[in-house]
């Protein structure tokens, strides 16, 4: 039996928590009216320890019987120092675990929580290997800051770095209103040089921020705060949470196999779990999301699965989580949950689909299709990439709908509609035949494109799409990758002009069952706007960059450089 809310609740509040250079940082205590010592879990957060949220998610464990302990970041709010992203979060974190550990209310069983940045502390904590740590449990977060988050597939994940660096930098509360003006402006995100963003928003420079953008290898700078480069130090259970239109949701997965392989000890190889819902990087009030309604199976109370988690490390108790499948994961489309046991599933088959043209794919209303048969001779597709008129973004895995939600420019997340985007000449649309069967598609996802450019640095975009009956074209997936790192993220290669390369354009993974009478949709481009900052093909440095010119982008799709996407197809239960 899980544990009651039964408890009335005392505060401690703004605790000083020193540190070992002796800042103090401010932490509030939630205790329950009740003979101690109780199990712990901290939340430690740049977003205000006072917040709404924050109380009422504190109070939510403390009424169960849990001490909380919800603390500001160093350098925010109540806390003393300065903050700069990511840096101090290890540190600060295990010198935070040492006093709680200390205190009369603590029973000496400890567990994090928290998503988004809530979830970023946890993963900079666990490589110090506190001995006064027990289990976590973060959210919608990544340990990779450069390949995952700031620079993905090589462009800025624009949106999300500037409005992240503006919160950081003003204290502005994601859901302020008056914050639409700035956040939903397009000529905010236009300025050029990317490096006066920032100054263009609030008149100031962000240090962080540009270093963010300075570092745009995956150097030193970015190697010191990965936390999947050090998961053979990481001793503990671990229970991720993370959903399909989040963009965080590969990493979350290469996390979770990294434990289970390389984990310091069998604790924490043998305990890893992973519960993959059909959100972004926010929870919806309601079963729907975007223009797809999921049903009543797909709302969860995430605090509840966390509770079934504690409960089970903190406490002891038996509450039946460790029996389940280490992976369970909401299969849309059918929209049922299920259980598996490994990530790709074993029973996978990889399956191409081809792209096919006459060479006019362009738009809609082109003939562009999509097939498990390989091309033969058949013409390339052409279109012209302008950085003054980029694809907008339309959905999609993306984490900006706090930030957007109250602006004139929405950039919503999620499953949306995408003929609005189709329409455009300069994207490529390759659909196949209405299914006669399901399919269902679970697993990652990858295009190899086959493409040549006029110009020497470019980016070049994909997306799965989920037709409807109806016509609705449904966005599953999506990717992207800057030509320049098309060898990975440690070194730059320009293209040379007009000659054709590979590109390996990994997408978001998903679990979708392609209904009987729907069609799988490919889309390719070279811009999604203001997700990603926009290439401006000169091969210029990204953050100090001003020119632009336009792209004239050949897709490929013959005998010899047949472009496909991989399917990780599930082949149905046999009888």
């Amino acid at each position: 039996m899980l544990s009651q809310p039964v408890h009335e609740i005392r505060c401690l509040w703004d605790q000083k928590v020193p540190m070992r250079d002796n800042i103090l940082l401010s932490a509030d205590v939630y205790l329950p009216l009740a003979e101690g010592p109780f199990p712990t879990v901290l939340l430690r957060t740049p977003y205000e320890s006072t917040r709404d949220g924050h109380i009422d998610w504190a109070a939510w464990w403390a009424r169960r019987g849990y001490a909380c302990v919800v603390q500001d970041n160093r350098g925010k709010f109540e806390s003393q120092g300065v903050f700069y992203p990511y840096r101090d979060d290890g540190p600060d974190g295990h010198d935070t675990l040492a006093w709680i550990a200390a205190q009369p209310w603590c029973s000496g069983k400890i567990g994090t929580s928290g998503r988004s940045y809530g979830g970023l502390f946890q993963w900079q904590l666990a490589p110090h290997r506190s001995p006064h740590l027990t289990a976590m449990a973060p959210q919608v977060i990544m340990g990779d800051y450069f390949g995952d988050y700031h620079h993905t597939g090589g462009a800025v994940q624009w949106a999300i770095t500037l409005m992240a660096a503006i919160t950081f930098a003003t204290n502005v509360a994601f859901a302020q209103r008056g914050c639409a003006h700035l956040f939903g402006n397009q000529k905010f995100y236009r300025t050029l040089p990317l490096l006066d963003a920032d100054v263009a928003a609030i008149g100031r420079e962000i240090p962080f921020f540009r270093d963010w953008l300075l570092h745009s290898e995956d150097d030193a700078y970015w190697q010191a705060i990965n936390t999947e480069n050090k998961l053979d130090q990481i001793d503990v259970p671990v229970y991720q949470q993370c959903g399909w239109y989040d963009a965080y949701t590969a990493a979350s997965f290469r996390m979770w196999n990294g434990l289970r392989q390389r984990g310091y000890s069998d604790k924490a190889r043998k305990n890893q779990k992973i519960y993959v819902v059909p959100w972004t990087h926010h929870i919806p009030e309601g079963s729907r999301l975007g223009d797809i309604d999921f049903g009543p199976n797909a709302y969860v109370d995430l605090n509840a699965q966390d509770l079934r988690w504690f409960d089970h490390w903190l406490k002891g108790n038996d509450t039946g989580l460790m029996d389940e499948a280490p992976i369970r994961l909401f299969v849309m489309g059918t929209n049922i949950w299920r259980g598996e046991h490994e990530w790709p599933l074993a029973r996978t088959v990889f399956t191409p689909y081809y792209l096919h043209s006459a060479g006019l794919a362009n738009s809609l209303c082109g003939d562009g299709q999509l097939s498990p048969l390989s091309p033969g001779d058949e013409p390339a597709d052409r279109f012209d990439y302008d950085p003054d008129h980029p694809v907008p973004t339309l959905g999609g895995n993306n984490t900006t709908w706090t930030q957007m939600k109250f602006a004139v420019d929405q950039v919503l997340p999620g499953p949306v509609d995408q003929r609005p985007v189709e329409r455009r000449d300069d994207v490529l649309v390759y659909t196949g035949a209405v299914l006669e069967q399901d399919l269902e598609v679970t697993g990652p996802l990858e295009v190899l494109l086959y493409a040549s450019s006029s110009a020497p640095d470019t980016d070049f975009t994909a997306k799965l799409v989920d037709v409807h009956p109806g016509g609705q074209a449904i966005h599953i997936a999506e990717g992207i990758l800057r030509a320049r790192y098309r060898h990975g993220y440690g070194e730059q290669l320009l293209l040379v002009p007009g000659e054709a390369a590979c590109f390996r354009i990994e997408l978001a993974p998903t679990s979708n069952v392609f209904l009987a009478g729907h069609r799988i949709r490919v889309e390719i481009s070279s811009s999604n706007f203001p997700r990603f900052n926009r290439n401006l093909n000169t091969g210029e440095d990204v953050a100090t960059g001003t020119r632009w010119q336009v792209a004239h982008q050949t897709v490929f799709h013959d005998s010899v450089r047949a472009s496909h996407i991989i399917l990780p197809v599930i082949p149905p239960p046999t009888a």
